[in-house]
C-alpha cells in the first residue's frame, strides 16, 4: 500500500533539510495537538527555528520571522478575542 505524502510546509521545498518533518510538528503545536497563549506560539516557532538551524536549513531565519509576524493568524488560541484560528473564523481555511 503507497503511503501519502502530506506537505506541511506551504512556502519551502518540504524534501530538503528534513523541512516536512518540523513544519509537522511546528503544525501541530499550532492547531490540533497544541495552541494556548502567546508563551505557546512563541515556543512553537522557537522550536521550528531551532529544528531548522540544527539541520543547516539556509531559510531558518527567515521562516522563524515569518512565523512571528504571520504565525498569529493561524495559531489556535484557546483563551482571548479569536478563541481558536483567525483564518478558520474568516472562512479562508477548510
Amino acid at each position: 500500500m503507497k503511503r501519502l505524502h502530506r506537505d506541511y510546509c506551504y512556502f519551502l521545498d518540504s524534501s530538503k533539510y528534513n523541512r516536512n518533518w518540523g513544519c509537522k510538528a511546528h503544525d501541530n503545536a499550532y492547531g490540533i495537538r497544541g495552541g494556548g497563549g502567546e508563551s505557546d506560539r512563541w515556543r512553537a516557532d522557537l522550536a521550528l527555528y531551532r529544528h531548522m538551524r540544527a539541520n543547516r536549513d539556509p531559510a531558518a531565519l527567515i521562516a522563524f520571522i515569518a512565523t512571528l509576524t504571520c504565525g498569529w493568524l493561524y495559531f489556535n488560541y484557546h483563551r482571548g478575542l479569536w478563541h481558536g484560528q483567525l483564518v478558520r473564523r474568516l472562512g479562508l481555511l477548510k
